[in-house]
């Protein structure tokens, strides 16, 4: 009987001098000498016997997460006090089985220390301080995330499972801080729950270019495929699609996916005039030519003219008088050729001076187009005029060949005057 006295005493004795200590803790609290209440806080919970009792915890997130708005301090401090604050509460409720203290004032400090780590992150964003603002906005994430899985609620606000605007300020930070890792993971959750819509378009974009500097084809076709139902008339992802296959070396693939693409999307003008480009330079940009060169240049003419059908400015039409020249060029030099006087050869020779002009006329159609556009403009880029200027010695020599001597030398007027 004695013994469990003296044990009774015991305890009692050691609650009330801890009680005591809590309670001028408490009272710097109410004068709002928060650092002072630090000190006291952080030289009570030294004591190892102190650390164990939920009681010292809850008072340390206070004391904390009130001296975190100090009008003296540093953000980086109030930064550093609010996450300890979360730490302090959250072992609060670990040594408190009945979670008392939490309970009684509905959780508040949660949703207090979310939105202060929420404009912390505003006020480091705003002074360009990048890297500080991501960390910021992501624990404000960490603590939303917490609440939401503790199911607290408020009456006045309502937290999300997906805060976009959040998730997007914190991967915005990230990429200001060049922390791609901390980008991709945040733009991710954005995707992942099939955001979309004006505003996330560069999150698509970032991501497909993320995975595909990585060579993460998975992640990256993954990317593409959302990219293409939720932007469709964006050419950024059949540019990355052909990009990929172009670095393959798989020409006949490539061609091929270019057909595809044309066959889905009619109207675009991209991905005509891309595969015009890359036709063209296969045929007159290499010493060796396609196995079927005629069926190649036969195939070029349909390709522009597709991409002619939905260019509003004149760069296809442009390649397109680059190619017929070509074409009435070389059956020009294969009529040259022919040299027998059989009746055979008479007629080949005859179809190839035919086939020249009727090439001739074709290119000479595309050409007054393209003159007329030049002709129009107020001034010309150097670029413009050495293209132009091309384009008008190609006019001059098919004008001569066809025996149209007036019209050369208008062609020759105009190029000497630029």
């Amino acid at each position: 009987m004695t013994k469990i006295s003296i044990a009774f005493l015991l305890l009692f004795f050691s609650m009330s001098s801890m009680g005591q200590s809590l309670d001028d803790i408490n009272k710097l609290m109410d004068i709002r000498q928060f650092r002072e209440a630090k000190k006291a806080i952080d030289a009570f919970m030294a004591e190892p016997k102190n650390s164990a009792k939920s009681d010292g915890w809850y008072y340390k997130g206070r004391i904390y997460n009130s001296l975190s708005y100090d009008t003296t301090i540093l953000p980086s401090e109030a930064y550093d006090l609010k996450l300890q604050a979360f730490e302090a509460f959250k072992k609060t409720q670990q040594l408190d089985a009945k979670d008392l203290r939490l309970k009684v004032e509905g959780y508040m400090s949660y949703l207090d220390i979310y939105s202060s780590l929420f404009d912390l992150g505003a006020k480091f964003y705003n002074e360009k301080e990048f890297e500080k603002a991501f960390k910021s906005f992501s624990n404000a994430l960490e603590v939303k995330d917490f609440i939401l899985k503790r199911q607290y609620t408020y009456a006045d606000v309502k937290l999300y499972p997906l805060d976009t605007a959040l998730v997007l300020n914190t991967a915005i930070s990230a990429m200001q801080a060049k922390n791609d890792a901390g980008t991709e993971t945040y733009y991710r959750k954005l995707t992942d729950a099939n955001v979309a819509g004006d505003a996330y378009l560069e999150v698509y974009e970032f991501l497909a270019d993320y995975y595909n500097k990585k060579e993460d084809s998975v992640n990256l076709q993954g990317i593409l495929d959302k990219g293409k139902i939720y932007y469709p008339k964006n050419d950024y992802w059949t540019s990355l699609e052909l990009d990929n296959i172009r670095k393959k070396g798989d020409q006949a693939l490539l061609f091929t996916k270019y057909e595809e693409m044309m066959a889905q999307n009619p109207s675009n003008f991209m991905i005509p005039y891309n595969y015009a480009i890359e036709l063209f330079n296969s045929i007159y940009g290499h010493d060796a030519k396609p196995v079927d060169e005629k069926g190649s240049k036969a195939k070029l003419t349909t390709i522009l003219k597709a991409a002619i059908a939905n260019d509003k400015g004149i760069d296809a039409t442009v390649l397109m008088t680059k190619h017929l020249y070509n074409v009435s060029s070389d059956l020009s030099i294969d009529a040259t050729k022919v040299k027998g006087v059989k009746p055979e050869d008479v007629k080949k020779k005859a179809d190839l001076v035919a086939l020249t002009k009727a090439q001739m006329d074709e290119f000479l159609q595309y050409a007054k187009i393209a003159s007329a556009h030049y002709d129009a403009l107020p001034t010309m880029k150097p670029v413009q005029r050495a293209t132009y200027q091309e384009l008008l010695t190609n006019m001059s020599e098919i004008y001569n060949y066809k025996k149209d001597p007036k019209s050369a030398a208008e062609i020759d007027k105009k190029k000497a005057a630029l």
